[in-house]
């Protein structure tokens, strides 16, 4: 137990320092906050100080002794004019505040003056006032208080400091004379008093506690964020280490495929077959899985094509039925695919791969019974069934089973794999923007639906005439008469980029680095879809000329930065930008085709 106690220390020391660190972070974000609130609040109110007192000559100077008059007026003058000065040197941004508790101290003395020049008036001239003048001077100081208890009451020592110099004068007049206020009006002043510094400190309660409450959210998601980025980069560092891993390891593979082709199993006894045999079964799991582990490192990389082109639900039903219809047999399965005479316009390669993923998956976990492949159509569109009578999947694991790595538990131990297959179903899905659905219960099978994209044809003239004409259409809609800004200090590239912007039916606007220069292009030209800029420019960078392109417009008008920088502080740059960065070397075709994804978006 004791050793198991001094393992704990260094982590207890450890998540006390952090609630310190965090504990300090929150005090001076609060510190920083109501410096920043007592600043701005102070500042609307300097017409007010420099009013109030002014107000106060035709008011009081038929009553007032004229040298007390002038020692006050002047008083606040003085102190005016520095508590201005005070709050307008002041920073007034959370970000610029290094050092709240000095601002604050600051904020307080500037405040402190002025409350204690309002105490000063009434010493100094209320004995000399008339009843409905000093009753008039009550209601200019107790004003006064009442903006304080909303401006000030955020930092205590700041409201004390302007509202007790004004408090004490005021109340300890009825001690000097009945005839100053009676008594009654002093008992409901010194009420009002109350009242004011109870809502003040009620207002400072609800205002820290909302200040900290945004703290800890703010805090919260800086914690979401980085998490977000740790798992990010991991997916990175996965997705790398399979690639290379399934590179490196499918050469010896391959070897040792050829090497057990190359024994005739005949010549061995038969213990040695039933061996041999098994080593085959287990090489050709070890396949299956480098296959899918390829397939997800591809996926991950956003490096798999999507090529559409005509092709016959025969077709696809032969393929299907040679790569599947062996394994199916040895299990003793029924295994039967039905199709219409239909062609289809979509990547055949892919959707053969979705489904014969399905049927693997299918075969695997059937033990008796059959596997069922229905292709059909749907509102003219191309829908793939693939049923079996498998072990099915219970109801809570059928949310999980197309995650990455996912494996039931009640079959884990019963079959190989690394739980991808389904997972690359889901994703070569979305890649041709077809949707999965399962419905299953256990013991009683699966059935899959594919419901894709891929329209459907009798006839393949009709068809290919259809696609021709969409994709025609398309092409036109997406650059013919769009406005393209380029900003390039290479002429060769200016050229290649006019000439294939051109040939694609867009107008080409090639600006200048020079502000000058580029506010007379700008002046010219009514609008523009998309700006097209290298970074590292001759006299400035991209950045630079496209925010102040988007300024003159008024609009975030779409944006391409081409770089061979590939540091995370220009990849954080850019997308703050809302800016999208190609990095070099990269195809002038490649670069289209991103200004038609931004234009038609």
């Amino acid at each position: 137990m004791p050793s198991n106690t001094a393992r704990l220390k260094p982590a207890t020391i450890k998540a006390n320092n952090a609630r310190l660190a965090e504990d300090e972070a929150s005090q001076l974000y609060l510190l920083r906050e109501k410096a920043v609130h007592i600043i701005k609040a102070a500042r609307s109110a300097t017409p007010a100080n420099i009013l109030a007192p002014l107000l106060c000559i035709p008011a009081f100077s038929g009553e007032v002794n004229p040298k007390y008059l002038g020692i006050w007026l002047t008083y606040m003058f003085v102190v005016v004019v520095i508590r201005t000065w005070i709050f307008f040197k002041l920073k007034d941004k959370v970000e610029d505040i290094s050092n709240p508790q000095r601002d604050l101290k600051m904020a307080s003395l500037a405040v402190g003056i002025v409350g204690l020049g309002w105490g000063l008036g009434w010493v100094l001239m209320a004995p000399d006032l008339q009843m409905v003048n000093r009753i008039i001077y009550v209601y200019m100081i107790t004003a006064a208080m009442i903006s304080s208890m909303f401006a000030y009451s955020v930092h205590k020592p700041t409201f004390y400091s302007f509202t007790l110099p004004i408090i004490i004068p005021s109340l300890s007049t009825a001690i000097w004379s009945i005839d100053i206020l009676p008594w009654t009006f002093s008992v409901g002043l010194a009420t009002l008093y109350l009242v004011v510094l109870g809502i003040s400190k009620n207002f400072s309660r609800t205002f820290e506690d909302s200040l900290r409450l945004r703290f800890r959210n703010e805090h919260l998601y800086k914690e979401l964020a980085n998490e977000r980025d740790q798992s990010i980069a991991a997916n990175v560092a996965k997705s790398k280490f399979i690639a290379v891993a399934s590179h490196d390891l499918r050469q010896p593979m391959h070897a040792v495929n050829v090497y057990l082709d190359i024994f005739d199993a005949d010549k061995f006894p038969e213990q040695d077959k039933l061996l041999l045999s098994k080593i085959k079964s287990s090489i050709t799991s070890l396949n299956s899985m480098f296959d899918s582990l390829l397939n997800i490192s591809k996926l991950d990389a956003l490096v798999t094509p999507v090529n559409n082109r005509i092709f016959s639900l025969q077709e696809l039903a032969n393929t299907l039925r040679d790569l599947n219809a062996t394994r199916a047999a040895a299990k003793g399965l029924t295994f039967k695919i039905s199709n219409p005479n239909l062609n289809v316009c979509g990547d055949k390669l892919l959707l053969q791969q979705i489904i014969s993923n399905l049927i693997s998956n299918a075969i695997q976990y059937t033990e008796t019974g059959s596997v069922d492949v229905n292709l059909t159509e749907q509102i003219g569109c191309l829908v793939v069934e693939v049923i079996d009578t498998g072990c099915g999947v219970e109801e809570s694991e059928q949310l999980h089973i197309f995650g990455e790595f996912y494996r039931a538990d009640r079959t884990r131990s019963l079959h190989d794999g690394l739980g991808l297959g389904l997972s690359i179903v889901q994703r070569l899905s979305d890649l041709i923007g077809a949707t999965v659905h399962l419905s299953s219960q256990p013991d009683m099978g699966s059935k899959f639906v594919i419901t894709t994209p891929y329209v459907t044809s009798t006839s393949h003239e009709a068809l290919e005439l259809a696609t021709t004409q969409t994709k025609s259409l398309k092409k036109h809609r997406i650059l013919q008469g769009k406005y393209i800004a380029v900003i390039e200090d290479n002429p060769v590239i200016v050229d290649a980029y006019k000439q294939t912007l051109a040939n694609e039916g867009a107008y080409v606007h090639v600006l200048s680095e020079s502000e000058t220069a580029l506010d007379e292009q700008l002046e010219n030209i009514d609008s523009i879809d998309c700006i097209l800029s290298d970074y590292r420019l001759s006299r400035t960078t991209g950045d630079v000329l496209i925010q102040k392109i988007r300024e003159n417009y008024n609009e975030e008008i779409p944006a391409i930065i081409v770089t061979a920088d590939t540091s995370p502080s220009h990849i954080n740059l850019f997308a703050s930008l809302n800016v999208q960065v190609m990095h070099k070397p990269i195809s002038f075709q490649a670069v289209v085709h991103a200004i038609k994804d931004l234009v038609e978006s």
